[in-house]
């Protein structure tokens, strides 16, 4: 009687069709916040019989370790996770297969961002940036070669050991004319060549925080939340797109295998791939859009991606090879830079 009578309670409370739950992990901060505010309330409104529920989670390495633990009875339904860190993931076989019939707007996505046929589907791509503390810094770098700079000696937070490195090792091979699949040595040799303006390589609490307080010039960062960060905390953060451009650390979407609620859990992600999903969160959260849709006003194209040069610089990487080579490239920032300096 008491089963019975709690699905007549749910069935009442979702105006005769049953009540359905999605239960989300993903990024925690000023990301969450914003994903609850621009994609979690917009589909709720739009699908009045969902309830979708996030749980923040400290990094993507701690949501792969709850996936893992929970993989034969899950809880969760949906997970956003860095992409090479997602990869690793369906090498364990925790995502089901996602198709075109129940999640229309993966049709919307580049070939490059539909990962392990579409277990995985990028959704936003945040740049790393040099962020800088613009009451200290009457000229803000221009080029990731400024690390250098002997006027910022002592001056500098690069947490680099974790996807940071992993991003800026391309970046810097490249401006050094080499290729990151063929020899990392070029990026190490840079590495080392600003270690000396390293004043942290752990910045407390974190790589905003330390320049807002104008303990460190300049930091290593994330451009969406230092953008946002701006705007809400009285300007003190300046977010410099270096001319050679930038890659995006790009975050993707899953199916769990298991989940509770499959098929609510699908409309959610339809919704998070659609170009108004993509096309707000970018707008008002300065995450680069990966639907192919989407169409950024030159404003927010430029505080996502920085002026012409860096726009037309921007670099993407072959993240499934990536992934091959993550763990050791940190190892190699960890020994030859950070433990070296």
């Amino acid at each position: 009687m008491k089963a019975i009578s709690l699905t007549l309670a749910a069935l009442l409370a979702s105006g005769g069709a049953y009540a359905q739950e999605v239960n989300v992990i993903g990024f925690s901060g000023v990301f969450a916040d914003n994903y609850q505010k621009f994609i979690i309330e917009p589909f709720e409104a739009a699908n009045p019989g969902i309830t979708v529920n996030y749980q923040p989670s400290k990094n993507s390495a701690e949501t792969l370790a709850l996936l893992t633990r929970q993989a034969s009875n899950p809880t969760i339904d949906v997970a956003l996770l860095d992409i090479a860190v997602a990869i690793k993931a369906n090498e364990a076989g925790l995502f089901a297969q996602l198709d075109e019939a129940s999640v229309p707007n993966i049709a919307e996505a580049p070939d490059w961002a539909r990962v392990d046929e579409d277990r995985s589907v990028a959704f936003s791509q945040d740049n790393l940036a040099i962020l800088y503390n613009t009451e200290t810094v009457s000229e803000p770098p221009t080029s990731w070669n400024d690390l250098a700079n002997p006027k910022y000696k002592g001056r500098i937070a690069a947490k680099l050991g974790d996807t940071r490195g992993v991003i800026l090792i391309p970046i810097l091979t490249h401006i050094a004319g080499g290729n990151y699949k063929d020899s990392i040595e070029p990026a190490i040799e840079a590495m080392n060549a600003f270690a000396p303006n390293v004043l942290t390589w752990e910045p407390a609490p974190d790589c905003y925080a330390v320049v807002q307080s104008g303990e460190v010039d300049l930091s290593i960062c994330w451009n969406g939340r230092a953008q946002y960060l701006h705007d809400t905390q009285g300007g003190t953060i300046g977010v410099a797109a270096p001319v050679e451009g930038s890659i995006g650390q790009t975050s993707a979407i899953s199916l769990v295998e298991g989940s509770p609620d499959a098929e609510a859990a699908k409309k959610f992600i339809d919704y998070a791939l659609s170009a108004e999903a993509q096309g707000a969160f970018a707008e008002k959260s300065f995450y680069g859009p990966v639907n192919t849709t989407v169409e950024l006003t030159p404003e927010v194209a430029q505080r996502i991606y920085g002026g012409p040069e860096a726009q037309a610089a921007q670099m993407t990487l072959d993240w499934q090879w990536v992934s091959g080579v993550y763990s050791q490239w940190i190892q190699r920032i960890n020994r030859e830079v950070i433990a070296f300096n």
